[in-house]
């Protein structure tokens, strides 16, 4: 469940912290994605300023985000960036349209083991990426140097 108690631009960049991605950690059920910490890097865009506009944002969805790099297999990968995890959306098609779960054989195209990837540069707020996770254990969380209700004042994620 998203939790809101502020917005806008970053006051201190350094009351993200616990939000930091603490260590190198596969993504489940991508093949390959990788999160890694960013060290030293200060987000300059607010979590919540970046979680707006995107998939899942207007619902009552269970959504974790983290600062972190995203390392990829196929490509470069994206620098520092706020990267939220969204379950239970349903998957999508290639041309960004949201497939209804009647169209996945079994029924169960929107269940919480789906993990919607969005990644966001923490420094533009422009959206660079989408793609899909699956977490079969269901207990699957990005590794955070803390815990989102130590961030005072900003943004409560998962």
């Amino acid at each position: 469940m998203l939790l809101v108690a502020s917005c806008g631009l970053v006051d201190d960049p350094g009351s993200f912290a616990p939000l930091r991605q603490s260590t190198r950690q596969e993504i489940p059920g991508t093949f390959g994605y990788d999160l890694v910490p960013v060290d030293d890097f200060e987000a300059e865009i607010d979590p919540l300023r970046a979680w707006r506009g995107l998939a899942g944002a207007s619902s009552d969805t269970h959504v974790s985000v983290t600062l972190a790099a995203v390392e990829a297999p196929a490509d470069d990968g994206w620098g520092p960036s706020w990267v939220f995890f969204t379950r239970g959306l349903c998957y999508f098609t290639a041309k960004g349209d949201f497939v209804s779960p009647s169209r996945f054989g079994d029924g169960d195209g929107c269940t919480p083991r789906n993990v919607l990837v969005q990644v966001v540069d923490a420094s533009t707020g422009e959206f660079v990426a989408v793609f899909e996770a699956y977490d079969a254990e269901l207990d699957w969380l990005p590794r955070r140097e803390g815990t989102p209700a130590q961030v005072p004042g900003a943004t409560r994620f998962q």
